[in-house]
């Protein structure tokens, strides 16, 4: 093969490449879609896009998963579109793996959005050392460091009121006020429909629902207002869904 030969078969890779792209940037590949592209890359007489290098194929993947967060919600079917991408695109699940954490948070959020509360197995590490109540249901736990605050200087976050919705995006406004902050440490934040809960070196504390509650979320984290000086929960996760999945849990379990 020449050089003439070589750089038209790039420009026809190229070309192939490209309605790939197009085919995937709504977040669907459905068997109309499938059939025109293996015609189109029969009459290029190029290789499939699985044999592609992984960046360029996990950048097609990542930019139909877009398409999806853009819609805000991720239905069944939109489940099962993006796995037919994937496989389309020869993508094993550790190539793809933190695109799939949050693809699984939008998923929970999609859930308790229409009213579905999520669960946490009784035998998460998280629960490990806690004392639940009868009837308590732990819904939801994630990783936070912790931090003492003693003014929040102003920057005090949106509260989580009794029997109030969240609005969707509100907690993106507000950043926590960790300028002279303390580290204390790490913990396990964990959502029951009954309180928040910190577990931590063997140790727990909670804060009750109830009109009296003073918990307050920004887009990173949380605040639990004290007598004196606050106490900062930050998530360790840098998903943009977590603060909305908290937000929207405890304006679920605020009632």
């Amino acid at each position: 093969m020449g050089i003439k030969d070589w750089f038209a078969g790039d420009r026809k890779k190229a070309a192939f490449r490209e309605k790939v792209r197009e085919a995937v940037a709504d977040g669907k590949l459905d068997t109309e879609d499938l059939k025109r592209l293996d015609d189109l890359r029969r009459e290029l007489d190029v290789t499939p896009a699985a044999d592609d290098k992984t960046v360029m194929r996990r950048e097609l993947y990542n930019q139909a998963v877009g398409a999806v967060r853009d819609r805000g919600a991720l239905s069944n079917t939109g489940v099962h579109d993006l796995a037919r991408i994937q496989k389309f695109l020869a993508l094993r699940d550790d190539q793809v793996e933190k695109t799939k954490w949050d693809l699984q948070r939008l998923r929970t959020l999609t859930e308790i959005r229409k009213g579905v509360l999520p669960t946490v197995s009784a035998n998460n590490v998280s629960l490990r050392g806690v004392s639940l109540e009868p009837e308590e249901i732990p819904h939801y736990t994630l990783q936070v460091d912790l931090l003492d605050q003693p003014s929040t200087r102003q920057a005090d976050g949106h509260l989580m009121m009794w029997g109030a919705r969240y609005e969707s995006g509100t907690a993106g406004a507000h950043v926590l006020p960790e300028a002279g902050a303390r580290a204390i440490g790490e913990a396990a934040m964990i959502l029951t429909n009954r309180r928040l809960i910190l577990r931590t070196n063997g140790k727990t504390a909670a804060v009750r629902f109830s009109r009296e509650a003073q918990i307050f979320l920004y887009s990173d984290g949380v605040r639990l207002a004290r007598t004196v000086g606050n106490t900062l929960l930050k998530f360790r996760s840098k998903s943009e869904d977590t603060a909305e999945i908290v937000g929207e849990l405890l304006a679920a379990l605020m009632r």
